[in-house]
């Protein structure tokens, strides 16, 4: 089926060519002689800014969808539908290509717990990269499950069980201590060292199923995006330009990029929204004394509790 506007170029380009004139194109080809004449009106100032928009956040986040890119666009000011994004983004040709959809593996309950609030699972992974040297450098992610957001990267040459310890001293330091751990069967997970400073800190550390990345979903799912968002676009040259680059990108994953799992809020939005609520609201009980830090201001507020100082963990 031939659109109107297909039959005017075609009956233009007739004309043009001398070939007949353009009532006679425009009989033949079925097209009225006004729709012939037709001139598109230009684009308005608001239709300009949007478009503008769009393409300048398509190509500064090449990995976005049209969804999250439609997400940005609003959070800037500018109201348009989710079918203008798609449209301007392949009249520019910047539509994301990808592998396609892996099947999904069947669910297991009662392999892994679920997360009731924050601080209460943190998950653990290592995603590994090379430098223009070839240097191999590991990078350990931590991700608030209940949230999504993202509590640290540590990026080394080498990261065994003693820096697991002082990172995860470093992110309670700011954050409080979550009740569980999630992370694979690593080595570094699995050692002694680990295992007693997590007795001591009364952490439960959860593991998933040798074989089972799925059970530990969100932060494969956050080690993904970091691949592709943004180790992908890099060529490390040390140690210390990943460290710079991998805390840009948590940034601006907290801060910026707008999640769907949380109606296309970005973590830390949604991490304030729940730490607003009061101390005696459902989130806050589910979330426990484990929000220490974060909930200290707000119970005090309502309260007027002495603080109780909290034991540092020292590594042993």
């Amino acid at each position: 089926m031939v659109s109107p506007s297909q039959k005017r170029h075609a009956a233009q380009g007739v004309v043009a060519a001398g070939l007949c004139s353009r009532r006679q194109a425009c009989r033949y080809l079925g097209l009225a002689r006004s729709s012939c004449a037709y001139r598109p009106r230009p684009p308005t100032e608001r239709r300009v800014r949007t478009e503008s928009a769009i393409v300048a956040l398509s190509r500064r986040y090449p990995r976005y969808g049209y969804r999250r890119i439609h997400a940005l666009v609003e959070r800037q000011g500018h109201r348009c539908a989710r079918r203008t994004v798609q449209r301007v983004r392949r009249q520019e040709g910047l539509r994301v290509t990808g592998p396609s959809r892996r099947p999904k593996c069947p669910p297991r309950p009662e392999a892994k717990i679920r997360s009731e609030g924050l601080n209460d699972v943190w998950c653990l992974d290592l995603v590994f990269d090379v430098t223009s040297a070839g240097t191999t450098i590991k990078f350990l992610t931590i991700v608030d499950e209940g949230s999504h957001y993202c509590i640290d990267i540590v990026a080394s040459r080498q990261l065994g069980a003693a820096e697991v310890i002082r990172a995860l001293q470093t992110a309670i330091g700011v954050h409080g201590t979550p009740r569980h751990l999630r992370c694979d069967n690593g080595g570094e997970f699995v050692a002694r060292a680990l295992q007693e400073w997590l007795a001591q800190a009364g952490i439960r550390i959860r593991f998933i199923e040798p074989g089972s990345p799925w059970q530990n979903g969100v932060n494969e799912s956050f080690n993904g995006r970091f691949r592709d968002e943004c180790l992908n676009r890099e060529l490390l040259g040390s140690v210390l330009e990943a460290q710079v680059i991998a805390r840009a990108f948590r940034e601006e994953y907290n801060t910026e990029r707008p999640h769907s799992s949380i109606g296309y809020q970005v973590p830390a939005e949604y991490r304030a929204l729940l730490l607003g609520q009061a101390p005696g609201s459902g989130q806050a009980r589910q979330a426990g004394p484990s929000l220490r830090p974060e909930l200290a201001c707000t119970s005090q507020s309502a309260n007027n509790p002495e603080p109780k100082p909290q034991p540092a963990q020292t590594l042993t």
